[in-house]
This record gives structure tokens, C-alpha cells and sequence, in this order.
């Protein structure tokens, strides 16, 4: 075959040709010898003389993957080129197939040379590990000058390898040891018995050392959950431990990869419910942690620290969430990354036509990283001057009830978060408030503001301690029948602050007619006659006209 090495423009320069194996594809043999590669006859009769060459190592594949191998046709005939095709291409398991690839169902090769085809085998992810498989590839052969046409075939051993076979574990106790006993006790079943309690000892050991010092880590010691979440994680680790066994056993059993592999999920959806649940825990723990260390460096803001812990465990449940859906899918051999694509389509579509929904989604974010106002605040939204009380903060509205606890108003958080917010008390309940009175022209001005000032320090209600500005008065406006003096002071709490002005007015009242100090009012004169009758009582009565009833 020297011909061969020498004609081949692949390989001219290193005086060598054949195939070799690397991975998961066979590509054209360099730096080998012709001992490397074995040289089968294909088709050698009157008409034909071709030979295929290939690597004589076996073929490899793992479950559920694929490979590409290799292979050279050669034509010995000096004089006449050849077309060479691919009628069929059969496995010897139906768990393993194999087909020619596009590219070379096909080849046309001159005289004295060769070309070279491929094929593609894939095995199932149930495919019985083994090296007991044989790929069979059948051709047929045209020369155009002759008019001849020809058949030939060649087959390649194949080894698959399988995590879910068996393996070295077939008959061994623990899938470790060799079972040398006779008789009955050195039966598969006998093996897969022991090998089950084994398995079932061991599990339950780690579990009781595992389960106490995780719930240790993950939870304070005086959590009232703490005994819960023993129990919920005990509940689970023995499904866990279970499946983990009887999946274990199976592979010493030698049972069918399809229910070793069904045994498997199920194993690995329960291990990533715990996962989850032990991962929740300590996201948990760790936000809780370092809220709480921050807050202790600033201890102004510890209020405002503590109020961003719900928008870190929505962002926990949400990511938690998230992994845990993909891991799952793609256990059962979901192709995530399609559905990942098809999702950010989907979600474009309806970020189109929801909106709004949307937009009340995003100001919860931002309400609740913000936190503007919280649970108990009062507020003013907008230009309304309606004091409304937090009820809840959610993710997409917020609950407010007015001061009177009459009535409960879910307002969309797009809303909260484009309109203007007053916190009345958004750090502390002190309110600042004002009283007037409007006083006669005759009064003394200064004898009034004294007055007022005094009255509304004497109320208990009212800061006079010098932490915030003590009463004072001003005068307001001179109106047509009156003066007007305004009074402001800071009152301890805003919800009690309408009933400490009803207080103050009553006492004002009080101290401006023992002074004698006149609170005016209008004054409505009816003439009948040439005679005026006025109303001087704030009640309306007074001396009545003359000849009325």
C-alpha cells in the first residue's frame, strides 16, 4: 500500500496515513504508523479493487452523546476513478444508532487514491454500558467508464460507557467488594440485600450528625422554627436516604439503566428540595446578619436598615426560586436554554401589553429599597390633603386607611411612586400645628400673644422642654372687623394633635373672657322702621322687631 502514503496530499509531507481516535471525533492519522491503522479489502473483484482504511482502536461513546468516526476509501485502481455511496448504516442494539453525515453519503475518487468519509453514532441515554456493540456500514461501488457497479461492507466494534450501568459494581457488596460466597448468599439478590441495609446504616448515620449541626448553623438557637425545621429536614433526608440506596442497589442488582435512572430523579428532586430549603435558611441568616451589624454601626438608622429586610427576602425567594426551577427542568432533560429564549420573547411580548402592571411591579421595587414611608406611617399622597395611615406595603400596591379607620384604600404603588409623598410621621410622631384667633381692634396685642402662649404651654401635650421650638405668636393679618393672631407649637403625638387644639380653644376662650378680651365676631343688624335691632348674641338671640311673633 505504499502507493497509498504516498499519493495522499494530507499526509505527503509526513510519509505516514491512516486514522486516529481523539475524543469524541476521529480525524485524518499524522505522526502514525501504517501499524496504527488497520487496511481492510472492501471490494476486490474483476471490476473493483478498493479498500477502506480505519483506526483498528474500538469506537467510543458515552450515553446520551454522540461521536464522529473516521474512515478512508481507497481506490487500487490505477486507471478508472470511482463514485462510492453509503446504502445503510446498522448498530447491532437498537439503544445505539448510527448514519452517515451529510457530506459524505457520497464520494468521487480518482484512480490511485482515497477520500475520506464519516459517520455518526449516538447512543441513548439508557445504552447498557458495554464494548459488546458493532457498527455495520454497507456501500456500493459505480465506476462511470465501465459501466460496473459493486456492494461491499465493513464493520467497527463499538464501547459504550454509562453512569447509570452497573459497571464494577455488578455482585458487590456495597458495589466495592467482591461477593465470593457460594451458594445462596454468593446469589445477585443476596448481595443487593446486605448492600441495602449497608447503604441504609450508613445514610442514617450522616443524617444524625448531619441534620442537627445544619439546623445548628442556619438557625439561632431561641427560633421558634427550630424544631420545625429539625423535623421537616429529618422527613426529607429519610426519603433521600431511601431512594439513595435502593439506587445504589439497583446498579449491584444489574437492573435495566431506565428505572435506575427513574430511581435517580427522584432522588435528586427531593435532594434539591433540601438544598433549597437549607439554602433559604442561610440567605436568610446571612441578610439578617449583616442588617443587623450595619444597623448597630448607624444606630440613627437602624428603622430604616430593618425596613429593607422584606425587599431582600422577596429578591431570596425570587432567585431561590429561579434556580431551583432550572435545575429541576433541566433533571428531566429539559432544554433550559431554549426555554430561557423563548421566555425573554414571551416576556417581551407582554411587557407590551401589561404594562401597567409591570410599571406597579417596578415602584414596588423601588418603594420597597426606598422605603419612603412603612406599616404605621401617616401620609399625604399628592396634592389630597387626606391624612391616610400605612396598612401594607406589598409588591405591586399599598394598603392605606384614612385617620379615622373608616375606610381602606389599595392605591397602585405607580401611583405612590410618581406622586408627591408627605410623611407626617416618617421618623417621629411629634407635629407641629397652629391655632388663630381673631381678637377685636380694641384688644392688647401683647396681652393676647402672652395669653395664647401660656394657655398652650400649660396643655401637657405641648413640647415646652426645649427640644423643639416652644409656643410662639405672631400677628397674622388685620382683617375688616378684626385681627388675626396665629399661634404654633409642637404637639408629642400627631394622632392625639386634634384633640390637644379642641383643648387649647376651649382654655383660649376661657382666658379671653376673664380677661376681657373680646373674640369678634359678625354682627347682623335688622332695621324695621327706622329702628335697628341687633343680634348681639352668637346664638342669634336678642331683642326681637316690634310686632314680631
Amino acid at each position: 500500500m505504499q502507493h497509498y502514503v504516498q499519493e495522499q496530499d494530507w499526509n505527503a509531507n509526513r510519509g505516514r496515513s491512516g486514522l486516529v481516535h481523539t475524543g469524541s471525533r476521529s480525524v485524518p492519522l499524522q505522526d502514525a504508523d501504517e501499524s496504527s491503522a488497520t487496511i481492510t479489502p472492501l471490494i476486490s473483484d474483476g471490476n473493483f479493487d478498493i479498500s477502506c482504511i480505519y483506526n483498528d482502536n474500538t469506537v467510543s461513546v458515552s450515553a446520551n452523546s454522540s461521536t464522529t468516526f473516521s474512515f478512508v476509501i481507497y481506490n487500487n485502481d490505477t486507471s478508472n476513478s470511482i463514485i462510492v455511496s453509503v446504502r445503510d448504516v446498522e448498530s447491532s442494539n437498537s439503544r445505539v444508532s448510527a448514519a452517515v453525515s451529510s457530506s459524505s453519503e457520497y464520494v468521487t475518487i480518482a484512480a490511485n487514491s482515497g477520500e475520506k468519509m464519516e459517520i455518526e453514532v449516538t447512543a441513548n441515554q439508557y445504552a447498557h454500558q458495554g464494548s459488546d456493540y458493532t457498527i455495520t456500514i454497507y456501500f456500493s461501488a459505480d465506476c462511470p467508464s465501465t459501466s460496473s457497479t459493486s456492494t461491499g461492507e465493513f464493520s467497527v466494534n463499538l464501547s459504550v460507557s454509562s453512569d447509570l450501568s452497573s459497571g464494577n459494581k455488578y455482585n458487590k457488596f456495597l458495589g466495592v467488594f467482591e461477593n465470593n460466597l457460594s451458594g445462596i448468599m454468593g446469589e445477585v439478590w443476596f448481595t443487593a440485600l446486605v448492600s441495602l441495609v449497608g447503604f441504609l446504616a450508613i445514610g442514617y448515620a450522616v443524617m444524625l450528625i448531619a441534620v442537627p449541626i445544619c439546623v445548628r448553623i442556619v438557625m439561632k438557637k431561641d427560633d421558634p422554627d427550630r424544631d420545625y425545621m429539625k423535623k421537616t429536614l429529618y422527613d426529607l433526608c429519610h426519603v433521600i436516604i431511601i431512594l439513595w440506596a435502593i439506587g445504589q442497589v439497583l446498579r449491584i442488582a444489574g437492573t435495566d439503566e431506565e428505572y435506575i435512572d427513574i430511581v435517580n430523579r427522584v432522588f435528586y428532586v427531593c435532594y434539591l428540595i433540601v438544598g433549597a430549603i437549607v439554602g433559604w435558611r442561610l440567605y436568610k441568616l446571612v441578610v439578617d446578619v449583616i442588617i443587623t451589624r450595619i444597623g448597630n454601626k448607624d444606630d440613627r438608622h437602624r428603622k430604616d436598615y430593618d425596613s429593607l429586610r422584606p425587599l431582600f427576602m422577596y429578591i431570596g425567594e425570587i432567585a431561590i426560586a429561579t434556580v431551583v426551577t432550572i435545575v429541576a427542568l433541566s433533571m428531566f432533560g429539559v432544554d433550559v436554554a431554549a426555554i430561557i429564549t423563548s421566555a425573554g420573547l414571551i416576556s417581551l411580548g407582554i411587557s407590551m401589553g401589561a404594562k401597567d402592571v409591570l410599571s406597579q411591579f417596578f415602584s414596588g421595587l423601588v418603594i420597597l429599597a426606598t422605603r419612603p414611608f412603612q406599616k404605621g406611617d401617616l401620609i399625604q399622597v399628592g396634592t389630597d390633603t387626606t391624612v391616610y395611615r400605612v396598612r401594607e406595603v406589598n409588591i405591586m400596591n399599598t394598603q392605606l386607611e384614612n385617620w379615622d379607620n373608616t375606610d381602606i384604600n389599595i392605591m397602585p404603588n405607580s401611583t405612590l411612586e410618581t406622586s408627591r409623598i408627605k410623611n407626617i410621621t416618617g421618623e417621629t410622631t411629634v407635629y407641629k400645628c397652629y391655632i388663630s384667633m381673631s381678637v377685636s381692634y380694641d384688644s392688647d396685642l401683647n396681652k393676647v400673644r402672652q395669653i395664647m402662649q401660656d394657655v398652650a404651654s400649660a396643655n401637657p401635650h405641648v413640647i415646652t422642654d426645649g427640644s423643639y421650638g416652644r409656643p410662639y405668636t405672631r400677628v397674622e393679618e388685620f382683617e375688616d372687623s378684626n385681627i388675626q393672631v396665629k399661634m404654633g407649637m409642637y404637639v408629642d403625638d400627631f394622632n392625639t394633635s386634634y384633640t390637644v387644639r379642641g383643648q387649647i380653644r376651649q382654655a383660649l376662650y376661657a382666658a379671653f373672657k376673664e380677661n376681657g378680651i373680646d373674640i369678634d365676631y359678625t354682627r347682623i343688624v335688622v332695621e324695621d322702621g327706622g329702628k335697628a335691632f341687633p343680634n348681639e348674641g352668637a346664638d342669634g338671640s336678642g331683642p326681637s322687631p316690634a310686632g314680631s311673633a
